[in-house]
């Protein structure tokens, strides 16, 4: 993957550089702290720290999404929940808060590079996610994290996978996500997610 690292601090420029600079799926790493510089070379994965007085490129990451394959991982030194609500709308692939330890970043990039997600744990299971005036109801981390797999359409066995957990342990999670969002089926749990931003569309 070629990768751009977005801050206006060069010591966070930097020393995300230098823990991604060692992961084999990054062939190549920049770093800048003009937004505008993503436009420069076809990036596969943004990395950009993202705060309430630069949340204005949401909207521009929500339409560049759109119109290109490229990932887009935010880190957060504030754990806002009405930014990390908007990112999950905006549809980006990753959230990580400044907490998190270095190995965990890299793990985070490998997840993308697979085609997969990674949001922090801190956010999915202390914050919920507000959408349309609506709440949606308190899921444990783990049921969070299988309603997402669900929507992303994965069988039992690759959540089980995925998760390091085992089937029968998959199926008592989703029966208690069914039963807490009032569910008939797989096919409503994902639509449930993607209506309420969790998921991309």
């Amino acid at each position: 993957m070629q990768v751009i690292v977005i801050s206006e601090s060069l010591i966070i420029r930097k020393g995300i550089v230098g823990i991604l600079e060692g992961e084999k799926c990054v062939q190549k790493i920049s770093h800048s702290h003009l937004y505008t510089d993503i436009y420069k070379e076809n990036y596969d994965l943004i990395l950009i720290d993202l705060n309430k007085n630069n949340k204005q490129y949401l909207t521009d990451i929500q339409e560049l999404k759109k119109n290109k394959n490229i990932k887009v991982m935010v880190l957060d030194f504030y754990e806002d929940r009405n930014l990390f609500s908007q990112c999950i709308k905006a549809g980006v692939d990753a959230y990580i808060l400044a907490n998190i330890a270095s190995e965990d970043i890299g793990y985070a990039v490998k997840q993308i590079y697979k085609g997969k997600k990674y949001f922090d744990a801190e956010l999915i299971e202390n914050y919920m996610v507000k959408t349309g005036g609506e709440y949606i109801p308190e899921l444990t981390k783990r049921e969070y994290e299988i309603l997402i797999c669900i929507a992303q359409g994965k069988s039992n066995q690759e959540i089980s996978k995925e998760l390091f957990i085992t089937e029968h342990t998959v199926k008592k999670h989703i029966s208690n996500i069914f039963a807490k969002l009032n569910l008939k089926d797989r096919v409503h749990a994902a639509l449930y997610a993607r209506e309420r931003g969790i998921v991309g569309l």
